[in-house]
C-alpha cells in the first residue's frame, strides 16, 4: 500500500464525522490537510484532540509539528448527553503542506471509554468564532 493511500485511510478513520449520504463520497479527503500529514503530524493531532476532550468546555489548544510545519487548533465547545452517552462538539482547524481545513465535529464517548467521531446533531454549533464559549480563547 503506498504511503499516501495509507495516510488517506488513517485520516478517514480519524475524521469520520459525516452523514451516511456524505460517507459515500470520500474524494474530498484527498484535498484536506489531514491527507497530507505524516504519521507524526497525525499523532500530535490525536494527542491534542485527546487532551482537549479531557478538559473543560471552552479549552483551546494549538498544535505544531516543527519538523513539517503542520499545525492546527482544537477547541471543545460544549458537552451534551445524547442517547445515553456523553457527546462533545469540537472546533478544529488544521494546516498541512499549503492546505487548510476547519469545521465543527461531534465526538461521543464509546462504551470502551474512547471518544469516537459521530454525525453532527442538527443543533451543532456553527464554525464561527462568535460561537466560542464566553471567556474562551480562540
Amino acid at each position: 500500500m503506498n504511503k499516501n493511500r495509507k495516510r488517506l485511510l488513517i485520516s478517514l478513520a480519524l475524521v469520520i464525522c459525516i452523514t451516511a449520504a456524505q460517507a459515500q463520497n470520500m474524494v474530498f479527503m484527498r484535498k484536506s490537510p489531514i491527507a497530507w500529514m505524516n504519521d507524526k503530524d497525525q499523532a500530535i493531532l490525536k494527542e491534542t484532540i485527546d487532551a482537549v476532550l479531557a478538559a473543560p468546555d471552552g479549552t483551546s489548544t494549538d498544535w505544531l509539528n516543527p519538523d513539517t510545519g503542520s499545525r492546527g487548533k482544537v477547541q471543545v465547545l460544549d458537552t451534551r448527553e445524547d442517547y445515553d452517552t456523553t457527546c462533545r462538539h469540537i472546533r478544529m482547524s488544521n494546516q498541512a503542506k499549503g492546505r487548510s481545513g476547519r469545521g465543527v465535529y461531534r465526538l461521543c464517548l464509546a462504551t470502551d471509554g474512547s471518544w469516537k467521531f459521530a454525525p453532527n446533531a442538527s443543533d451543532a454549533p456553527a464554525y464561527d468564532d462568535k460561537t466560542a464559549p464566553q471567556g474562551a480563547k480562540n
